[in-house]
């Protein structure tokens, strides 16, 4: 199974909408998207910015996208405590993460994948009920694919595709892909958002999304993409193929966004 992950467009957040710059950024990210193979389902968020990157690509497809609410921004508050740092902010409402360094580095129990929502900050805005129901959206729909996560937080895979790393040592690297193999593998692909997006890779690859909100960042239009690898028989475990890819940008002479990051963005051949 494939999971492309696509950032909606440069943001013009107050309208939830897309700015100019991020019409283009879509322009290309649809030529893009268009030549994929085999896209099983597209699933989007419910914000007017994710479905305005979607809607050149699903009309182009002839394809309709199916809209889940778990997929939204994963922009919720909580409170920051009175010793915050900033103490202009101490004691404020705040979006749960974008946190300062001296602040987010105090609390070991940020970079634990079981406990983060048990940490004092996010206990004081409830944050594990919005991720318990993101990590039950992608579960579901993971399920309904044959994709079932177990107690051990990996998944059983209902009706396994033969594959020849069953039978062969483990000991080496393939370096044929199992992949092309079976061409007709189950590809989704989500139209979402920076937040949400961390936070199902997280779940899937075992990590706090604390850790990949704070230390990554993916530009607008960026894509994401996750495989199964299922080197047993009936198990599969999500890994990571490439992170935030935007060589549509840079091929088609489009500057990368810096949207939600803090530094500057290296451009290449622009």
């Amino acid at each position: 199974m494939r999971l492309i992950f696509i950032r909606h467009g440069d943001p013009d957040y107050e309208h939830d909408d897309l700015t100019e710059k991020g019409k283009r950024e879509v322009e290309l990210l649809t030529k893009r998207v268009c030549k994929w193979q085999n896209i099983t389902q597209i699933y989007q968020s419910p914000m007017g910015r994710a479905k305005a990157t979607a809607a050149p690509s699903l009309k182009a497809l002839g394809k309709e996208a199916i809209t889940f609410d778990w997929l939204q921004e994963f922009k919720y508050n909580t409170k920051l405590p009175r010793n915050y740092p900033d103490k202009k902010l101490a004691g404020k409402d705040v979006m749960c993460w974008d946190l300062e360094p001296e602040f987010y580095t105090s609390d070991k129990k940020f970079f634990d994948k079981d406990k983060w929502t048990d940490s004092t900050f996010m206990k004081a805005g409830n944050i594990k009920k919005p991720y318990k129901m993101v990590c039950d959206g992608i579960d579901g729909l993971l399920a309904e694919y044959g994709y079932i996560r177990n107690k051990k937080n990996f998944y059983d895979v209902k009706s396994p595709v033969p594959n020849h790393n069953w039978n062969e040592p483990l000991f080496r690297y393939h370096l044929k892909s199992v992949k092309d193999d079976y061409p007709e593998e189950t590809t989704l692909v989500f139209f979402c958002h920076l937040g949400v997006m961390f936070t199902i890779i997280a779940h899937l690859t075992g990590l706090s999304p604390m850790q990949l909100w704070q230390g990554f960042y993916v530009a607008p239009t960026s894509i994401t993409v996750l495989n199964s690898e299922e080197r047993f028989k009936g198990q599969a475990w999500f890994r990571v193929e490439r992170l935030g890819d935007t060589n549509h940008l840079t091929n088609g002479g489009e500057r990368i966004s810096s949207s939600g990051y803090f530094a500057d963005v290296l451009q290449e051949n622009i």
